[in-house]
């Protein structure tokens, strides 16, 4: 291929900790003509470095990696590549991390269990510059929708950011280090969420988050 040619594909950056899942993405995005891997990891801290030295056009991007969130990554890459494009993948939909991705400015969501076909149209589509969310997403972000009491409804999206993770077993000084924010913040939003999903403690937390269908 000529440099013209391989210039001209979409550089694009693999973020996925499942070693299997990860080793698919590489084989399927070596046969597109269209795309070409700049880089590869199973860590947020460490596709943050490749974003930087390979910079990506786009980014292939589990929700839930280990420390910063997928949601999390891909707003400290645009803090220094505000034009990247980004594709959430995940095995989970449920109703928090649909408000999440819905309110994260991201240009596209698809389940780890989409058919080659389904992939290959995500991945064209948020390349092109246009956005793709899949058939299931979409269905549920419309169940919440029509629910009096949604996420979207009850928690602020920096409260829902603060939720994820401390469902996820976080302190809050590990919260405040991954945000952006003061450990402070973090307690106040946190103490806010616990009102708001009328919890006293952690274990309540979980069980009344889990009743709003968030875990």
């Amino acid at each position: 291929m000529s440099p013209a040619a391989t210039k001209a594909r979409v550089r694009t950056l693999v973020v996925e900790d499942q070693g299997m899942f990860r080793a698919f993405l590489l084989r399927w995005l070596d046969e597109q003509p269209a795309f070409v891997v700049v880089g590869a990891t199973a860590s947020a801290e460490e596709g943050l470095q490749l974003a930087e030295e390979c910079r990506p056009e786009l980014l292939l991007v589990d929700l839930h990696l280990p420390g910063m969130d997928g949601l999390d990554f891909v707003r400290a890459v645009r803090q220094g590549r505000p034009e990247v494009r980004s594709l959430i993948l995940t095995s989970l939909t449920d109703p928090l991390a649909v408000t999440r991705i819905r309110e994260s400015g991201v240009e596209g969501y698809l389940e780890k269990d989409a058919s080659p076909e389904e992939l290959a149209e995500a991945v064209h589509e948020v390349a092109a510059g246009r956005s793709f969310f899949s058939r299931r997403f979409r269905e549920t972000l419309a169940r919440e929708g029509a629910k009096a009491l949604a996420v979207g409804k009850i928690l602020s999206r920096r409260e829902q950011q603060v939720l994820t993770h401390v469902l996820s077993g976080k302190t809050n000084r590990e919260i405040a280090d991954i945000i952006g924010i003061s450990a402070r913040t973090v307690d106040f939003h946190r103490a806010n969420v616990m009102a708001k999903l009328g919890a006293t403690n952690v274990t309540e937390l979980f069980t009344n988050a889990h009743r709003h269908g968030l875990v």
